[in-house]
Parts: C-alpha cells; structure tokens; sequence
C-alpha cells in the first residue's frame, strides 16, 4: 500500500500496488513511482533513500 495524495481529488488515500503504472529511476536513491488514483487521476509520488521529505513524499 502506498499513502499518495491526488491534486484533482483534494484528498490523500492508500493505494494498492495494482495502481502503479511505472517506475521511473531519476538518479542514485531517488525514484519516482507513477500510479493511478481510485478516480484515474495520475499520482507522481517520490521515493528512495536520497529523498530529504520524511514519510511518504506526494509530489
């Protein structure tokens, strides 16, 4: 389950992992997970070891 927050929904929600779309490495530690709210809104949510926002970081 991921904590997101989606921009055209106003809201933060869980998602499972069968709403992941893509995985996109942008650098050493630092990943960008792209995945689909429950209404079909693309989330962008970043993540990796290198990410200086504690928890999980919504974008």
């Amino acid at each position: 389950m991921f904590l997101v927050f989606c921009d055209e929904c106003d809201r933060r929600m869980l998602l499972p992992a069968n709403h992941v779309r893509a995985l996109h490495n942008l650098a050493p530690g630092v990943i960008a997970v792209e995945m689909t709210c429950y209404e079909g809104h693309v989330v962008l949510m970043m993540s990796g070891s290198d990410i200086d926002i504690p928890g999980p970081a919504p974008v």
